[in-house]
């Protein structure tokens, strides 16, 4: 397998770098968009990121300890506050030059989730972070996760709008002939692209089993997945019957972040209406949640991309089905995105 030489990666857009319970007392390493980032928190719990190199002999920061408000480099000692300014150099003088600077990343701290701004820093604009208030509706519980994906974040957006494949991949989703039951339809406002799936009278699946309360053998399923450009997306998803609330809602997102043009960090949250404080629903719901993508959609994307030359799908002229609307319209927008990043 070859790598691609066509650029995939927009770096003007702010993307997820870790849940906030992941970044505690000491520094985390976490390389994104093919730079190398340290995550840590000051002593006023504010999160920080800074290029993960030391600029005198460029050892990793992360690999160095936290003292109060500033990251100290394990190599030579030499202490950079939040803002990536050296504050201290214990040799000679302690004479500090502008050349010990370290680049910084804006960074907020937004859903329970630290997102980073990878390009350049006047372009940041807190107001353009994906808009998910889901995650803190108080009607919902939720579990979380994190996955590395050794694929192009693209060959993974392709999998997540396109959810007729859930009949093949994963038994527990969904039962037998859910394709083909399945109405399909596709919208596009802007840089959102909604992929639509209705499913009449379709057997309780094992997932929505786990919160299910009556006695009924099979509701209605809505699957509706939203994209935000470049790669977040929200899908609302639930079984509808004759209860008073509609029946279980189990609502997830998806935070894709390129860690390199092959390989993908992926955060994702999974929601429910039900069982809340029921810690043996929480780890059903965390189990089949992780084991859908982590052993039966991620083995898969890897071998799809063992059978391509590179990361551009449109270059191998594939075959298309109606369900690949939502992704198509995805890749067209991103071309779109990364031709006026490179215009500007």
């Amino acid at each position: 397998m070859t790598t691609t030489a066509k650029q995939t990666l927009v770096h003007k857009a702010w993307y997820a770098a870790g849940w906030s319970s992941e970044i505690g007392d000491a520094p985390v390493a976490r390389t994104i968009l093919a730079q190398p980032v340290v995550l840590f928190r000051t002593a006023d719990g504010i999160a920080h990121a800074l290029h993960d190199a030391c600029p005198h002999r460029f050892a990793p920061l992360s690999l160095g300890k936290l003292k109060g408000d500033r990251i100290a480099c394990a190599y030579h000692g030499l202490e950079f506050d939040g803002a990536g300014t050296c504050v201290h150099n214990p040799h000679g003088k302690g004479k500090v030059s502008s050349s010990l600077a370290v680049r910084t990343y804006p960074v907020v701290e937004r859903y329970g989730m630290l997102w980073i701004w990878p390009g350049d820093v006047d372009k940041a604009d807190a107001s353009s972070l994906p808009e998910i208030p889901q995650l803190e509706d108080e009607s919902f519980s939720w579990v979380h996760g994190v996955l590395h994906v050794d694929a192009n974040y693209q060959l993974v957006l392709d999998n997540l709008l396109d959810l007729t494949h859930v009949e093949f991949l994963h038994p527990m989703l969904a039962s037998e002939g859910n394709a083909a039951r399945t109405t399909f339809r596709c919208e596009q406002d802007g840089e959102i692209v909604r992929a639509f799936y209705d499913v009449v009278d379709e057997p309780i699946t094992g997932l929505f089993q786990i919160m299910w309360e009556n006695e009924r053998q099979a509701a209605n399923l809505h699957a509706y997945m939203h994209w935000h450009a470049p790669s977040n997306l929200y899908l609302d998803t639930g079984m509808v019957s004759d209860e008073a609330d509609g029946g279980p809602k189990i609502p997830t997102v998806h935070f894709l972040t390129p860690e390199t043009e092959e390989t993908t960090h992926y955060f994702w949250a999974a929601g429910r209406n039900r069982g809340h404080g029921n810690e043996q629903v929480s780890g059903m719901l965390h189990f089949a949640t992780q084991n859908a993508f982590e052993n039966e959609d991620e083995p898969m994307i890897r071998a799809v991309r063992s059978r391509m030359h590179s990361n551009d799908l449109f270059a191998h002229k594939p075959a298309l089905l109606p369900m690949d609307e939502a992704g198509v319209r995805a890749r067209r927008v991103l071309e779109q995105r990364l031709a006026a990043e490179q215009a500007g």
